[in-house]
């Protein structure tokens, strides 16, 4: 999955930037192939215009020395002699000028008269110009630099020819240089530019893979550590620790498998405790049945073989048969009761009902009980005004009645237990206090699971159910039910109910 997962991710990179690199190198070529042509016919235009200005010199001169010779035949022999100078120097400039351009260089005149030609890339002799040159010289002409593609069949392949006006002093134009330039040239120096395109592109491609292999892993970094955290969650190994130093989604991911990690745990922990309570009821519920149906089935065996005959003793076995047909019927209640309040499809039913008039029924209900041990309910009320919330009577009452007997049960003769009732905030608190009994700290995490009971100095009589009754039936009404006890005061049981 991991390897997958990574040349997933280099082909995705890879395959991004080659479409990057195409589509840049499509935008390229057409934006080079123009701009190259501009370019160069920007470079022939100034070319053209420097030729165009150099040779006025010697144009000029022709006219003055033609000039001359018109006007004094005496001269002659000076004259023809001048002329054939300036000649040779102007067949030398017009080579080192054709050097120069590198192109085909034409100088006409107004009628299309060809008055040198020079060969830059050519050996062809041009006799005449084509037809459509005279549109080209007649633009020139007017004084404008001009370029054309018109030569091209002519020349006999495709060419850019820029036509520039020679001037004299007076701006009269005297002649035109028509400079021509061969497609083919162009494209030279574009392939050479794409070639270069080219070799940039793979390297970049070739940077751009070696980058994304590097992030490709580093990306993944992560998700490798997350499977590898995974994994040992399957497996319920909640030892491992996952660090994601990073402040992005990963890091969040990695926060909320943290969690996760914490809640598989601490469900395990549950999980073990309950198995280990469930294991410790199966043993207690096992005795506590074993033991009045031992009792029973013995006592009715002896009754029933006739080995008990006296009066007194045939009572005797039918009040013991009573008590214990009394605790099998007690325990059976509260597994069906508790049984009833897990099941989340159990419905109690919710009125109106006033939550003092449950504890006095719930204290009056036990006073003869906690009589016959000398002790006394103190209720010390602060709350004035009538308390009512939304709740099922009997099962509040239960509640009370719960965590008063445990009291009355762990509290030693004569002693005195406190029922307090005030109201804080939108909270209305009730507390039922015992000196003399002590739960340690780890002892009141477990007091309120299914099936566990309170180690106590004496034999207490229970099953075990009763404060996971009393859990269920709080949190059935939205109320909070806890428990500290200390040493030197003794144990307090909280219930809070919240008001709104």
């Amino acid at each position: 999955m991991k390897n997958k997962l990574t040349r997933k991710l280099i082909l995705y990179f890879s395959l991004t930037l080659l479409l990057f690199s195409l589509v840049i190198g499509i935008a390229f070529g057409l934006l080079f192939s123009k701009q190259t042509v501009t370019i160069h016919t920007e470079e022939m235009s100034r070319r053209a215009t420097v030729i165009a200005e150099t040779l006025t010199e010697y144009f000029t001169e022709t006219e003055a020395s033609e000039n001359k010779s018109s006007s004094s035949s005496r001269h002659g022999m000076m004259s023809s002699g001048s002329s054939m100078k300036m000649g040779m120097g102007y067949s030398s400039f017009l080579n080192f000028m054709d050097q120069l351009a590198m192109d085909d260089i034409w100088i006409v005149d107004e009628n299309a008269d060809t008055i040198t030609v020079g060969h830059g890339m050519h050996s062809k002799e041009y006799n005449e110009l084509p037809t459509n040159a005279r549109e080209v010289i007649k633009k020139v002409y007017a004084g404008k630099t001009t370029t054309s593609n018109a030569f091209s069949n002519f020349i006999g392949e495709p060419t850019v020819t820029v036509g520039t006006p020679i001037k004299n002093d007076s701006g009269e134009v005297l002649a035109v240089v028509l400079l021509h330039s061969a497609v083919s040239s162009v494209h030279k120096e574009e392939n050479q530019g794409y070639l270069l395109l080219f070799i940039s592109i793979l390297i970049a491609w070739i940077i751009g893979l070696f980058l994304s292999i590097l992030l490709s892993k580093k990306f993944i970094a992560p998700i490798n550590k997350m499977s590898t955290f995974t994994q040992e969650l399957v497996v319920e190994n909640y030892d491992e620790t996952l660090s994601i130093e990073t402040n992005d989604e990963m890091g969040q991911l990695g926060e909320k498998l943290t969690v996760l990690k914490n809640r598989l745990a601490e469900a395990k922990f549950q999980r073990e405790n309950r198995e280990q309570a469930q294991k410790n009821f199966l043993s207690t519920i096992s005795h506590e049945l074993r033991t009045p149906v031992t009792v029973i089935r013995g006592s009715l065996e002896s009754l029933n073989d006739g080995l008990i005959d006296q009066p007194e003793k045939i009572e005797q076995y039918h009040q013991q048969l009573l008590a214990e047909s009394i605790v099998l019927e007690r325990l059976i209640n509260d597994l069906l009761e508790l049984s009833r309040l897990e099941n989340p499809e159990f419905i109690i039913m919710m009125e109106p009902v006033a939550i003092m008039d449950i504890l006095s029924d719930s204290i009056r209900s036990l006073r003869l009980k906690s009589s016959e041990k000398e002790q006394h309910l103190q209720l010390e009320n602060s709350v004035k005004q009538p308390v009512t919330i939304n709740g099922d009577y009997g099962r509040i009452r239960q509640l009370f009645v719960i965590l008063l007997e445990n009291a009355i049960k762990f509290s030693s003769s004569q002693a005195t237990i406190t029922i307090r009732a005030k109201i804080t905030a939108d909270t209305m608190n009730i507390s039922i206090h015992n000196v003399g009994s002590y739960i340690s700290a780890d002892e009141q995490k477990q007091i309120f699971q299914r099936f566990h009971q309170a180690h106590a100095k004496e034999q207490v009589d229970g099953t075990g159910l009763g404060l996971a009754i009393a859990k269920e039936i709080a949190e059935r009404h939205h109320f909070s039910l806890t428990v500290s006890s200390d040493k030197t005061a003794g144990t307090t049981f909280y219930v809070k109910i919240p008001l709104k």
